[in-house]
């Protein structure tokens, strides 16, 4: 009987390299029993899944407009606040405040570095307090009147390419003494000279303070964005093309001070002063993606489309496995969705997503919200494996058996208890694939964060569902162990 064991056990590490914690549904072998290795494989059914948000709690801003052939329109905006750094002072000897202007500093885009846009740059008319608590603030579909008004005057308006023209190869060529580039590709737009005036008339506001001089409206970010500037609303009103990915942004302050020559004579020097968009105050980007309604009801594939675009939905076949396997131990589980080649010859063909989340359907909203990682109980991360073209996913035993349990304990509530349970917990069968940037620890090669792919990529998967091809149908494959007594 032991040699029988052993090559069972060897069966199933031929056809499959096991997870280390299998999922064991029944009771543990006892010595007079066989146990019988089985490979067995369900048809799954796909769908591309619609999402008109996604949770976009990021450093990097998005700000363009760019129409696919293919995919529609895509287009980008952002809400900001600046923050103030606690005492904010400038030069005791300030003169005046001369120029406000806003840089947008980014090192990558997606797109025609060539295209012209026009941006446009209004202020908030709401105080956006950013303490965690209201998630609805981080997602891509910020309703904007709540924030600004259409009807009050811009601050300014800025016509602008991915590529600046106007930077000179010398400038742009620029490197420090390590070799590296110094220039930092920008979009700079000067304010209107009104809110320079309010600006410097709210700087210059001061009381005394336990005998000091003190600036109460720089004084912190509260302060300043409760009475100074409540933030920018920065969005493309012109022009398509591109898609900036902004990683800093910086109110830029241009002054005039006193000071002294090397001579020793009075003399006034132009300065410089900055403040930035830092992760203590307030950014969300919102996202619109127009004619992704039709990709949805494509019979032949599904879609992984970001940002906030279009993610693939899988139905488990759960209760027709679970008749089968509720007793035998789920040795590996596995599933494998083929990325279909490119078809396009369109100039500006968008990345394909390198990681992607498998995640029940019902835990996306909290998995995101709560900034959580892969736990490959009910989430899964993998990458894009560029050789086979495929996205696998290789240990689902753990999803399959936690499943399982809970189909099992509602299932002794009686036929009618678990249809209702089928109701109220709609989805339960179903998992989502998610675009993903994942941060892996480097030494350890744990995962750190996982967030929402924010950058401008799509796949297409081929579909699987009961009208397909029967050939090029989806399986989930599995490897069980299964007691039977031996006679």
């Amino acid at each position: 009987m032991k040699f029988k064991f052993l090559a069972a056990i060897g069966l199933a590490a031929t056809l499959y390299s096991c997870d280390d914690e299998t999922q064991g549904i029944g009771q543990f072998i006892i010595d007079d029993e066989l146990i019988e290795a089985k490979a067995e494989s369900y048809e799954v059914e796909t769908a591309s899944h619609l999402l008109d948000s996604v949770y976009s709690r990021s450093s990097t801003a998005y700000l363009g407009k760019f129409t696919d052939e293919h995919y529609g329109t895509f287009s980008s905006d952002f809400l900001v606040q600046i923050n103030c750094p606690e005492n904010f002072v400038l030069p005791k000897t300030l003169k005046s405040i001369d120029e406000l202007s806003l840089g947008l500093y980014y090192m990558n885009y997606f797109g025609d570095s060539l295209a012209t846009l026009r941006l446009q740059v209004d202020t908030l008319t709401t105080i956006i307090k950013d303490d965690g608590k209201d998630k609805n603030l981080y997602y891509s579909n910020p309703d904007l009147t709540k924030y600004y008004d259409a009807s009050n005057p811009f601050l300014a308006v800025k016509d602008y390419s991915a590529y600046d023209k106007t930077v000179s190869d010398s400038i742009r060529n620029l490197v420090d003494m390590n070799g590296n580039k110094t220039y930092y590709p920008n979009v700079s737009v000067k304010l209107d000279d009104k809110f320079c005036k309010m600006f410097s008339n709210k700087y210059n506001h001061t009381v005394i303070e336990n005998g000091k001089t003190v600036h109460p409206y720089f004084k912190d970010s509260e302060s300043f964005i409760k009475n100074v500037l409540k933030g920018f609303y920065i969005h493309t009103t012109h022009g398509e093309g591109s898609i900036l990915y902004i990683s800093d942004i910086y109110l830029n302050i241009k002054m005039k001070y006193g000071g002294k020559t090397k001579a020793g004579k009075d003399t006034i020097f132009t300065g410089y002063a900055q403040m930035a968009a830092t992760k203590e105050v307030f950014m969300s980007s919102r996202f619109d993606n127009a004619n992704l309604k039709d990709l949805v009801s494509d019979e032949k594939q599904t879609y992984l489309k970001t940002p906030a675009g279009i993610c693939t939905e899988v139905t488990l076949p759960l209760e027709e496995m679970f008749k089968i396997h509720k007793n035998d131990t789920l040795n590996a589980v596995s599933m494998s969705f083929q990325k279909l080649k490119e078809q396009s010859d369109r100039p500006f063909k968008m990345g394909t997503p390198s990681q992607l989340l498998l995640v029940r359907k019902n835990e996306m909203t909290t998995f995101f919200e709560q900034n959580k990682t892969e736990d490959n109980i009910s989430s899964f991360l993998t990458s894009f494996n560029a050789k086979k073209g495929t996205y696998d996913f290789l240990k689902l035993n753990r999803l399959v058996g936690s499943i399982f349990s809970e189909m099992k304990t509602e299932k002794a509530k009686g036929e009618a208890a678990w249809e209702e349970w089928k109701k109220k917990n709609e989805g339960w069968d179903k998992v989502l694939l998610v675009p993903v940037v994942a941060e892996i620890d480097g030494n350890m090669g744990k995962t750190i964060s996982i967030e929402n792919d924010l950058n401008v990529n799509s796949a297409s998967l081929l579909k699987s569902g009961k009208q397909g091809d029967k050939d090029s149908r989806i399986k989930m494959k599995v490897i069980c162990t299964r007691p039977q007594q031996y006679n």
